[in-house]
C-alpha cells in the first residue's frame, strides 16, 4: 500500500503552460501620418456636408407648443432630406437628357417649316413615329423600317403654345406623340405646307400654322380658332 501510495505521489501534476505577454506593436511615424491625414479628410467631408441649421441634439421628432398648440418638429436631418429631394426633383423636372437613341433633325420648327436660325426654337422634345404612316422629310431623311422610330423635335414657342391639346408639363410637352401624327396630315391652306395646327373658324378641314396666320393678319381667339379680321 505504501509502494502504491508513494508511486501515486510520485506522478506530478501537469503544470499550467505559462501566459504569454501582450506584445504591443509600434506604430512607426508614417502610419500615424497616414492616420491623421484620413481623419483631416474626413472631417473636411464632414463639414462640407452638414448643414448649418442643423443642430447634434436635433437629430429626433419631438412636439413642440406653439401658440398653445402642440405640433409636431421634424429633426434637422429630415427637412434637410425633405428640401434635397425636392431641389433634385424640381432639378430634374427643368432639365432635358439628350437621347442618342433618337434621330437627329434639322434645327427647324416642327409645325411651321421655319428655321430656327431666324427665330428661336425649343427642344429637343422626342417622340415615337411609324415612318410607314407618315414621315416628316423636311426635318430628317425617312428610315427604312416599318416598326416606330424616335425623332428629336425642335418648337417655337408660339407654335407649340397655340397648338390644340398639348400642355407644357415642367420642360416636356405632354400628348407630343400623337398630336404630331394628326399635324403632320393636316396641310396649311396658306403655304400648302404640312404641320398646320391653327382650325379655321368656321372652315371644316381648313388648317394653318400659327406664323401664317399673323402673316394674313388673322387674330386667334383662346380657343385656338382662327378668326378672320
Amino acid at each position: 500500500m505504501e509502494d502504491s501510495e508513494s508511486s501515486s505521489n510520485a506522478i506530478a501534476k501537469p503544470k499550467a503552460p505559462p501566459r504569454k505577454k501582450k506584445r504591443f506593436r509600434k506604430k512607426n511615424a508614417g502610419e500615424d501620418e497616414e492616420y491623421i491625414e484620413n481623419k483631416n479628410v474626413a472631417k473636411t467631408i464632414n463639414q462640407r456636408f452638414k448643414s448649418k441649421n442643423v443642430k447634434k441634439q436635433d437629430e429626433t421628432p419631438m412636439f413642440e407648443v406653439r401658440n398653445g398648440k402642440a405640433v409636431v418638429k421634424n429633426s434637422g436631418n429630415h427637412e434637410m432630406t425633405v428640401s434635397r429631394t425636392l431641389d433634385y426633383h424640381m432639378n430634374k423636372l427643368f432639365q432635358w437628357e439628350e437621347q442618342a437613341d433618337a434621330i437627329e433633325s434639322a434645327y427647324t420648327c416642327a409645325l411651321c417649316h421655319i428655321s430656327g436660325f431666324k427665330r428661336e426654337l425649343f427642344g429637343p422634345y422626342y417622340t415615337m413615329h411609324n415612318p410607314a404612316k407618315y414621315w416628316p422629310t423636311f426635318l430628317a431623311k425617312k428610315p427604312n423600317v416599318k416598326k416606330p422610330v424616335k425623332i428629336e423635335l425642335w418648337l417655337h414657342g408660339t407654335c407649340a403654345l397655340w397648338a390644340p391639346n398639348l400642355h407644357l408639363v415642367g420642360s416636356q410637352l405632354s400628348n407630343l406623340d400623337p398630336q404630331m401624327d394628326i399635324f403632320w396630315s393636316q396641310t396649311c391652306s396658306i403655304c400648302r405646307k404640312s404641320g398646320a395646327s391653327v382650325v379655321v373658324q368656321n372652315k371644316k378641314n381648313t388648317f394653318v400654322h400659327y406664323p401664317c396666320a399673323q402673316s394674313k393678319g388673322y387674330k386667334l381667339d383662346e380657343h385656338t380658332l382662327l378668326c378672320n379680321s
